[in-house]
Parts: structure tokens; sequence; C-alpha cells
């Protein structure tokens, strides 16, 4: 019968079910509010990463630009470089602090700054003028180029519009810098050599369209204040002159000295890159202060969300409790008094029928309430009374059953027993061999034939009436073992050490292990041998009894443990394993632990251990036990 425990919890289900689905979409915007706020934090990361990374990249263009200067032959930028050095070094040290939190690109970054590991080897060089000016440009180009595409390389994931122009302003802010610096460097290595050589021009050319190319994307995604700012830097006095020298370097490329000075060009083009530089920082300030807006409103979302799943599954928890409280409480004493009957009036009705009393049959169950409780209380007095009926018809059974072998145990050990008496006479008066051998045959069937009579008894729970007074050693218990199987002959004693079983133990050991001994017998073939050990332990006694045959599975050992254990009752099992069952009565009774286990070679081992109580200190009397 469902307990009142089930009964609500069947009900608060029904009541939950036509509220799951809100809890479900309120669960589904949750999580997608969690995503967005997630979203919003990796791209404010990912800028603070880009800010960083940019500020390397600018120091990283200036030394480029002295670098290009110095080794077109300026020596004058020899004094620069020094601290512009430890300035890139400076800022590379800043990046690495932001790499070490792990934001998004970080492994992107890291790998692009591999390209740098040589960068002390080339200043080195650059000191000694063993670097070429186009060596030194294109180390630092591939170096800055491969920084700004690993930082730049992720695509916003908040969807926001206003975010995405504000990236993609940083970008084209970004391209335009470097390819400023880019001019910046290769024209300064230009003017200290005094003019165009080999392939300078046509780089320069190329340098200053990408240039412009990138400034004119700018206003494409910028906001007003961005565009505005970056045409005031177009329209500064350091872009007015950098524009004029860079027209009269590209008008005068076939000339054999440029008429600009590389001092002066450097002057200018550094105030122009440092001013886009800073229009580009703005750029990523926008881009992280919309990513910190986009995270606050997500979080705004996000616990909006969770306060209306969590009163939608209270609300539903409420609901259920009130519902199944309304039906449950009339419900509670029917519950009771069932309960009632099942835990105390039907087991105690059991005990006065096995006893031999008469049955009571159980009180009315039946609850005022509803007429649907009425019905349900009157069905549980009908069921009540069945299984009291059924419960008792069975007691009755088992103990009648058990009376009847007990019954039958006893007469045939008594007619067993007078046999044995009889063949005992016959015995001592007989003289002829062959004779006496026919009656020691029938002496030792009669004593298998009491085993089987006191196996009987053992299985409803009465004792062997065999007591001995005295302690009787462990050496003639396992021989009187033997004389209770029937091919006694194939079992060998290998070793069997020293001690007593206390004398009213004897028959019930003894009557242990030939169950033992003749199932191992039973299952080895007959020109095998069973093999039986005796130890002592400090615990006790460990008996082994050891087959050849083929064996057993670890699901039928397994069974076969549960039976020896006393886990399985006798009345399920199988005529032919009534042995494990007599076995496993007489090793509880005993106190005694029997397990079955693969022998080492092939076959089962039989453990029996005998618990020390079992074992007695006394002198053992001369003559042992009849078997």
């Amino acid at each position: 019968m469902p307990t009142l425990r089930s009964i609500r919890h069947r009900l608060a289900l029904l009541l939950v079910l036509p509220t799951g689905a809100l809890v479900v979409l309120g669960a589904a915007g949750t999580a997608a509010q969690a995503g967005r706020y997630a979203d919003a934090g990796r791209t404010g990361d990912r800028v603070a990463l880009v800010a960083a990374t940019e500020e390397f990249v600018h120091q990283l263009q200036r030394e480029r630009g002295l670098t290009a200067g110095l080794l077109g032959g300026e020596e004058s930028f020899r004094d620069r470089l020094g601290p512009q050095r430890t300035a890139a070094d400076q800022a590379r040290h800043t990046l690495d602090e932001h790499l070490a939190a792990g934001p998004p690109g970080a492994d992107r970054v890291r790998s692009a700054l591999g390209g740098l590991s040589t960068l002390a080897q080339l200043r080195g060089r650059a000191d000694t003028g063993a670097a070429s000016r186009t060596e030194a440009l294109g180390f630092f180009t591939t170096a800055v180029t491969a920084l700004g595409t690993a930082v730049l390389a992720d695509r916003d994931g908040t969807g926001d519009r206003a975010l995405q122009d504000a990236l993609g302003t940083l970008r084209a802010l970004g391209d335009a810098t470097e390819a400023a610096a880019l001019e910046r460097g290769t024209l300064n290595g230009v003017l200290a050599a005094g003019a165009f050589r080999n392939g300078d021009y046509p780089a320069f050319v190329r340098i200053v369209a990408v240039k412009n190319a990138a400034l004119a994307q700018v206003p494409r995604t910028a906001t007003a204040a961005r565009a505005d700012a970056l045409d005031a830097v177009l329209r500064s006095p350091a872009a007015v002159t950098a524009a004029g020298m860079e027209q009269q370097a590209l008008d005068g490329f076939a000339a054999g000295r440029l008429p600009v000075r590389a001092d002066a060009w450097w002057q200018a083009a550094s105030t122009l890159v440092d001013d886009l530089y800073a229009v580009q920082s703005q750029a990523a300030d926008e881009s992280l202060a919309r990513a910190g807006e986009l995270r606050a409103a997500a979080l705004r979302a996000l616990l909006l969300d969770a306060g209306l799943t969590l009163a939608a599954v209270a609300g539903a928890v409420l609901l259920g409790l009130l519902a199944t409280r309304s039906i449950t409480r009339p419900m509670a004493a029917l519950v009771g008094e069932a309960e009632e009957l099942a835990d105390r009036v039907l087991p105690e009705a059991v005990e006065r029928a096995q006893a031999g009393g008469e049955a009571v049959a159980p009180g009315s169950t039946a609850a005022a309430g509803t007429e649907e409780l009425e019905v349900l209380g009157a069905a549980l007095d009908r069921v009540a009374g069945t299984a009291l009926r059924l419960a008792v018809e069975q007691s009755v059974l088992r103990r009648n059953t058990a009376e009847s072998l007990a019954s039958l145990g006893r007469r045939n050990q008594a007619l067993v027993s007078r046999q044995l008496g009889f063949l005992s006479t016959l015995e001592r008066g007989e003289h002829d061999p062959a004779a006496l051998a026919n009656l020691f045959e029938l002496d030792h069937l009669a004593t298998r034939m009491r085993r089987n009579a006191e196996s009987l008894l053992v299985l409803v729970g009465e004792t062997s009436p065999r007591r001995w007074a005295q302690p009787v050693a462990l050496g003639d218990v396992v021989r009187s073992a033997l004389g209770e199987v029937e091919d006694y002959r194939r079992v060998v004693l290998r070793q069997v050490d020293d001690a007593a079983v206390d004398g009213g133990a004897v028959a019930e050991v003894a009557h242990l292990l030939a169950e033992l001994i003749e199932n191992a017998l039973a299952a080895s073939p007959p020109d095998t041998d069973v093999e039986v050990f005796a130890r002592l332990r400090p615990d006790g006694c460990l008996i082994a009894v050891t087959d050849r045959g083929p064996g057993m599975d670890e699901a039928a050992l397994d069974r076969a443990n549960a039976r020896l254990a006393g886990r399985e009752s006798f009345l399920v099992g199988r005529d032919g394993l009534l042995g494990h069952y007599v076995v496993g009565r007489l090793a509880e009774r005993l106190g005694a632990a029997v397990r079955l286990a693969a022998a080492p070679v092939h076959g089962v081992t039989a453990t029996v251990i005998l618990p020390a109580a079992l074992l007695a200190h006394a002198p053992v009397p001369a003559g042992g036990v009849r078997a």
C-alpha cells in the first residue's frame, strides 16, 4: 500500500506539472542571460588585452623607426635607442602580467610573442652595424603584424551593434597607426641614407597606400567623437608637416639626395603616430565601456530572470503543499492504522498462531471522512483479513512440517541407533573375517543413515542428542566424519594439528565435515583423492577440504556460499543441495564460518573456521570417538 509520503509526492508531481513549462522557460531565459553576461565579460577582458598589446606594439614601432634610422647612417638616433628599448621592455612586462590572468586570446598573443625571441640578438647586431636596415624593418614589422592579428582575431560574441562598431573602429585605427609607424621607420632609414635605394621606393608607396586606406575605413564604424578626433589629428600641424615631407619624398624618388632631414621627419611623424595612437586608445576605452554596460545590463536581466524562476518554483512548491495537505490530512489516521496493522497486529497474530494459540482478527481500519476514504478503509479491512488468514495458514503449515520432519528424524535416529547397537554386539561375537567385514559394511551404512536422520533434525532446528562429556581429539573428530561418508578410502588426511574439540560440539562438527567431504567426493572423479587439512590459528582452527573436480563458476560459488551462510531457506532449494543447507544451519549454531572457493589448480576448496571457543584445553581421553 502506498505510504502517506508517496501519496503526497504523487499529488505534488501532478500539481507541479502545469507550472513546469514556466519553470523551464525561466531557466532557459536565465541561461541565456548568463551567456550574455559571460560574453560581455570575455569581450571586456579581450579589449583590456588589446590595450596592453597595442601599447607594446606602439613602443616596438618607435624602436623600429629609430633602429632603421641608425642603420641608415643617422648616428644621432643612437642615444635615443637605449631609453626607447627600456620603454619597450617595460611595456612587454605589463603585457605579460595581463597574459598571466588568461584572458581570451592569450594563447595566440603568447604564440605571436615567440617571434621576438631573437630581439636581443638583433639589438646587438644593430648596435654594431652588422644588421641591415631591411632586415631590421622586416623583423619588427613581422612581429608587430603577428601581434595585431593575434589580439584582434576573436569576433565579438555579444551581438551588440555598438560594440561591434567600436571594435571595428579599434581594428581600423590599429591598421592606420601601424601603417603610419611603418612609414615613419621606412622613410627614416631612407632619409638617413640620403635617398631611395634598391626597392625602398615601391615599399614606401605601398605603405602610404595602406595608411590612406586604413584612415578612410575608420569613419565607417567610428562614433562622431572618434571621427572628429581623427579629423583633428589629421589637420594638426604635425600631420600637415609630415604630409608635406611625405609628398617631397614621393616627388623626389629619383633624386640623388632627398631634401628632407631625417630628424625633422622623425619629429613630425612621431607626433602624428602618437596622436593616432591616442585616438586608438580612446576607441579601446569606448569598447571597454560598452562591454561594461552590456555586462551590467546582462547581470540585471540575469538576476531578474533568476528571481522569477525561483518565484515560479516556490509557487509550485507552495501550491503542491497546500493541495496535498488538503487531501492527505483526512487520510493520515487511515494510513496510521494501516501501518499499525502491518507492523504490529499481523506479526503478533502470526506469532500466536505459530505458538499454537488462537489468531485474533484485526479491528476495523475504517476512518471517518469522505465516502471514498470509507470505501478505502473497508477494502483495507478485507485485505487485512485475507493477509492474516494466509499468514496463519502458512505459519501452521511450516510448524506442522517442521514437527513432522522432527518426529520422522527422531524415529529414524532411534531405529538406526538400535541397529548400530545390535551390529556392535554381532561384531564382538563374530570371528569369521568375511562375515565380520560384512558386518563392518553394514555398520558403516547404518552410520550414514544416522547422519541423514540427524540432517532432518538439523534442518528443523533440533539439536543432536549425541554428546561427549570430555574433549575429543581433532583427528578423531575428522575420522568420525570419514566414517559417515560412503567412499571414505579416497579421503587423505594431509595434516591435522594436535587440538581438542569440546565434547558438546563433537557430533555437530563431525556432521558438518561429513557433509563437506561427501560433496567433495561426489564432485571428484572416482580415481582421484580428496584432501583434508586442519591447522590451528590464533582465532581458532582452519579445516580445508579440497576436491579435484571440474570446479564451479563465480555465479555458482556465490549461490553456494549464500546457502552455506544461511541466507536461503532449504524449502526453496534443490534436493541435491540439501547438504549445503545442513552445513549452513550447523555453522550458524557452532559460530563457525564456511566458504567455498576455487582451488589453486582445479577443483573447489571448502574452508571451515572453527572459533576458539569450540576448542578445549583439557586432556583428551584415550579411545576418541566412535565413527
